[in-house]
Protein backbone atom coordinates (compact mmCIF):
# COMPACT_ATOMS: atom_id res chain seq x y z
CA UNK A 1 0.00 0.00 0.00
CA UNK A 2 1.16 3.24 -0.52
CA UNK A 3 2.99 5.05 2.71
CA UNK A 4 0.78 8.02 2.31
CA UNK A 5 -2.45 5.84 2.40
CA UNK A 6 -1.49 3.87 5.16
CA UNK A 7 -0.13 7.44 7.50
CA UNK A 8 -3.57 9.03 6.48
CA UNK A 9 -5.40 5.91 7.52
CA UNK A 10 -3.21 4.93 10.81
CA UNK A 11 -3.72 8.96 11.77
CA UNK A 12 -7.26 8.86 11.44
CA UNK A 13 -7.60 5.65 13.05
CA UNK A 14 -5.17 6.82 16.17
CA UNK A 15 -6.88 10.67 16.31
CA UNK A 16 -7.13 11.29 19.85
CA UNK A 17 -10.61 12.41 20.14
CA UNK A 18 -11.45 10.95 16.88
CA UNK A 19 -10.30 7.84 17.01
CA UNK A 20 -11.50 4.46 16.49
CA UNK A 21 -9.05 2.92 18.68
CA UNK A 22 -9.60 5.32 21.63
CA UNK A 23 -13.35 4.59 20.79
CA UNK A 24 -12.76 1.01 21.27
CA UNK A 25 -10.48 1.36 24.64
CA UNK A 26 -13.68 3.51 25.61
CA UNK A 27 -15.97 0.60 25.38
CA UNK A 28 -13.39 -1.34 26.96
CA UNK A 29 -13.43 0.86 30.17
CA UNK A 30 -9.59 2.12 28.97
CA UNK A 31 -8.93 5.95 28.85
CA UNK A 32 -8.28 8.16 25.70
CA UNK A 33 -4.76 7.74 24.20
CA UNK A 34 -2.79 10.61 22.84
CA UNK A 35 -0.95 8.31 20.19
CA UNK A 36 0.86 11.34 18.02
CA UNK A 37 0.91 13.90 20.84
CA UNK A 38 2.62 12.55 23.86
CA UNK A 39 6.16 12.04 23.25
CA UNK A 40 6.90 8.73 24.89
CA UNK A 41 4.21 7.04 22.86
CA UNK A 42 4.35 8.82 19.29
CA UNK A 43 7.98 6.86 18.30
CA UNK A 44 6.58 3.83 19.35
CA UNK A 45 2.97 4.05 17.63
CA UNK A 46 4.99 5.26 14.64
CA UNK A 47 7.30 2.51 14.69
CA UNK A 48 4.39 -0.26 14.99
CA UNK A 49 2.42 1.25 11.69
CA UNK A 50 6.04 1.08 9.98
CA UNK A 51 6.01 -2.30 11.06
CA UNK A 52 2.74 -3.29 10.22
CA UNK A 53 3.19 -1.48 6.67
CA UNK A 54 5.86 -3.73 6.12
CA UNK A 55 5.31 -6.80 7.20
CA UNK A 56 3.34 -8.10 4.30
CA UNK A 57 6.03 -7.84 2.11
CA UNK A 58 8.49 -9.73 4.27
CA UNK A 59 6.03 -12.53 4.78
CA UNK A 60 6.21 -13.07 1.18
CA UNK A 61 9.48 -12.61 0.77
CA UNK A 62 10.33 -15.24 3.06
CA UNK A 63 7.31 -17.42 2.37
CA UNK A 64 8.99 -17.36 -1.55
CA UNK A 65 11.96 -18.25 0.14
CA UNK A 66 10.28 -21.48 1.77
CA UNK A 67 8.64 -22.51 -1.40
CA UNK A 68 12.28 -22.99 -2.93
CA UNK A 69 13.18 -25.09 -0.45
CA UNK A 70 14.21 -28.63 -1.52
CA UNK A 71 12.40 -31.10 -0.28
CA UNK A 72 14.71 -34.16 0.59
CA UNK A 73 16.48 -33.11 3.40
CA UNK A 74 12.82 -33.21 5.04
CA UNK A 75 12.19 -36.43 3.27
CA UNK A 76 15.78 -37.69 5.08
CA UNK A 77 15.00 -36.30 8.53
CA UNK A 78 11.55 -37.74 8.52
CA UNK A 79 12.84 -41.28 7.97
CA UNK A 80 15.63 -40.24 10.28
CA UNK A 81 12.93 -39.84 12.98
CA UNK A 82 13.54 -36.47 13.45
CA UNK A 83 10.77 -33.92 15.21
CA UNK A 84 9.42 -31.07 13.78
CA UNK A 85 10.84 -28.41 15.45
CA UNK A 86 14.69 -30.51 14.90
CA UNK A 87 13.74 -30.27 11.28
CA UNK A 88 12.66 -26.87 11.41
CA UNK A 89 16.21 -26.00 13.47
CA UNK A 90 18.60 -28.17 11.33
CA UNK A 91 17.02 -27.89 8.13
CA UNK A 92 14.82 -24.86 7.36
CA UNK A 93 16.71 -22.37 9.28
CA UNK A 94 20.36 -23.29 7.31
CA UNK A 95 19.00 -23.25 4.30
CA UNK A 96 17.00 -19.88 5.21
CA UNK A 97 19.31 -18.07 5.97
CA UNK A 98 20.33 -16.42 3.01
CA UNK A 99 16.65 -15.17 2.47
CA UNK A 100 16.36 -13.95 5.78
CA UNK A 101 19.32 -12.04 5.25
CA UNK A 102 17.78 -10.66 2.30
CA UNK A 103 14.86 -9.76 3.90
CA UNK A 104 16.62 -8.19 6.79
CA UNK A 105 18.73 -6.04 4.88
CA UNK A 106 15.80 -4.66 2.81
CA UNK A 107 13.95 -3.78 6.14
CA UNK A 108 17.12 -2.26 7.43
CA UNK A 109 17.26 0.14 4.56
CA UNK A 110 13.39 0.45 4.60
CA UNK A 111 13.74 1.66 7.94
CA UNK A 112 16.44 4.32 7.31
CA UNK A 113 14.57 5.83 4.22
CA UNK A 114 11.41 5.99 5.93
CA UNK A 115 10.40 9.49 4.93
CA UNK A 116 6.41 9.26 4.26
CA UNK A 117 4.64 7.49 7.34
CA UNK A 118 6.76 10.63 9.31
CA UNK A 119 5.93 13.27 7.54
CA UNK A 120 2.23 12.15 6.95
CA UNK A 121 1.72 11.53 10.77
CA UNK A 122 3.79 13.64 12.95
CA UNK A 123 5.95 15.68 10.85
CA UNK A 124 9.18 14.48 13.37
CA UNK A 125 6.99 15.45 16.15
CA UNK A 126 5.80 16.25 19.37
CA UNK A 127 9.06 18.23 19.50
CA UNK A 128 11.56 15.82 17.75
CA UNK A 129 10.22 12.28 19.33
CA UNK A 130 9.61 11.31 16.13
CA UNK A 131 12.20 12.70 13.77
CA UNK A 132 14.32 10.23 12.06
CA UNK A 133 17.56 10.81 10.04
CA UNK A 134 15.20 10.88 6.75
CA UNK A 135 13.23 13.64 8.30
CA UNK A 136 15.48 15.35 9.41
CA UNK A 137 17.37 16.06 6.16
CA UNK A 138 14.92 16.64 4.62
CA UNK A 139 13.70 19.49 7.63
CA UNK A 140 17.76 20.93 7.43
CA UNK A 141 17.60 20.83 3.30
CA UNK A 142 14.09 22.44 3.12
CA UNK A 143 13.05 24.53 5.87
CA UNK A 144 16.75 25.46 7.22
CA UNK A 145 17.71 26.13 3.94
CA UNK A 146 20.88 24.44 4.71
CA UNK A 147 21.39 22.14 1.63
CA UNK A 148 25.64 21.43 1.95
CA UNK A 149 24.59 19.91 5.60
CA UNK A 150 21.89 18.15 4.26
CA UNK A 151 23.72 16.76 1.31
CA UNK A 152 26.24 15.86 3.56
CA UNK A 153 24.07 13.95 5.62
CA UNK A 154 22.71 12.64 3.17
CA UNK A 155 26.38 10.91 2.27
CA UNK A 156 27.22 10.16 5.29
CA UNK A 157 23.69 8.23 5.35
CA UNK A 158 24.32 6.71 2.34
CA UNK A 159 27.65 5.27 3.07
CA UNK A 160 26.16 3.86 6.08
CA UNK A 161 23.51 1.83 3.99
CA UNK A 162 26.34 0.57 1.39
CA UNK A 163 29.20 -0.53 4.71
CA UNK A 164 25.87 -2.46 5.94
CA UNK A 165 25.17 -3.99 2.83
CA UNK A 166 28.77 -5.11 2.26
CA UNK A 167 28.95 -6.61 5.36
CA UNK A 168 25.51 -8.17 5.22
CA UNK A 169 26.72 -9.17 1.46
CA UNK A 170 30.16 -10.88 2.79
CA UNK A 171 28.34 -12.45 5.62
CA UNK A 172 26.01 -14.07 2.76
CA UNK A 173 28.90 -15.64 0.79
CA UNK A 174 30.17 -16.65 4.10
CA UNK A 175 27.78 -18.99 4.24
CA UNK A 176 27.92 -20.93 1.34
Amino acid sequence: INPVVVGLTWRMLLHAELGIVNYLLGLVGIGAVNWLGSAGIAFWTVVLVDIWHQVSFMAILLLAGLAALPREPYEAARMDGASALRSFIHITLPLMRPVIMVALLLRLIFAIKTFDIIFIMTKGGPGTATDLISYFIYRASFFGLDIGRASAMSVALLAVVLALTAYLYRYMRSLR
